[in-house]
Parts: C-alpha cells; structure tokens; sequence
C-alpha cells in the first residue's frame, strides 16, 4: 500500500457506517454524484456473464457454434472471442499432457533399454514427429475436453 492509502484509511477508521449513510441519504434525496457513487459501489458494472442457453446445434463445431451466437446476438463479439481463448487454452493444455505422457514413455523405454545395456547411460534419444502424429496423439484428451465443455 502506498502511504495516500494509508493516511486514508487512518482518516475513515470508524466512520465508515457514518459517510456511507451520508451518501445513501443524499442519493435518496437526488444528488447525481451521490447516487453515482452508491450504483457503483452497490452494482458495479458487472464483468463478463455466463452464457446461459448457448448450446451448439448438430453438425456444428465449436468455432462455428461461437460464430452463430454472435451473429445471431445471442452473444457478443467479445464474449465469443473470450470462449475461443479458453478453447484454445484447452487445446494447448491437451497438447501438453499428450507430450508429457509421450515424454515419460520414451523415458521408462530408454531406463529399461539403459539398465540392459542396450544403449549406453546419458544418451537422450528424441524421435521426430509429425503434425499429424501430434495431433493424433493429443485427439482423445482434446475429445474428453470437448465432451466436459458440452456438458
């Protein structure tokens, strides 16, 4: 906290209740300032909301889904942009856990392979592969996310 705050809230120490009715009473009485202040403090503009009813029709995937709600108004353009990026974060989430799994795999193979005397200690073999084997790999947890967002 920086000192202004401080001093402030030294300043209010017990007269909280007292300014707050203070600014009740002159909003019920009509001052604009006042009730500015109490709508703000007492409703807030609110931040976002959930998106009840939004349900994706057959045949559609989530983008399109997200691309209808927003044209036909039942979402706005940035709360549909809001959903994608969670979309993505699940993908990338997925991705990851698919890598990780693939990761410690290779190592238990190599551990073993090690301990044999197949391959000699502190070598670290990294096969290459492609998009597709990737996206494969990451295909069944991407499923069971898209399944839990359906839900």
């Amino acid at each position: 906290m920086n000192k202004c705050t401080v001093q402030a809230e030294r300043l209010l120490e017990g007269e909280a209740e007292v300014i707050t009715r203070k600014a009740i009473e002159l909003a019920k009485a009509g001052d604009p300032t006042a009730l500015k202040l109490v709508f703000d403090r007492i409703c807030p503009l609110r931040r976002g909301r959930p998106l009840q009813g939004f349900v994706k029709r057959a045949g559609e995937g989530s983008i399109e889904a997200l691309i209808r709600a927003v044209l036909e108004g039942e979402i706005t353009p940035s709360e549909g942009g809001e959903v994608v990026s969670l979309i993505e974060s699940a993908a990338r989430v997925a991705t990851t856990q698919a890598l990780e799994q693939q990761r410690r795999a290779q190592l238990e193979i190599l551990k073993g392979a090690a301990e044999k005397g197949s391959i000699s200690g502190g070598v670290m073999l990294v096969p290459l592969t492609t998009t597709d084997e990737w996206e494969t790999l990451a295909a069944p947890s991407q499923k069971a996310l898209h399944a839990k967002a359906r839900d």
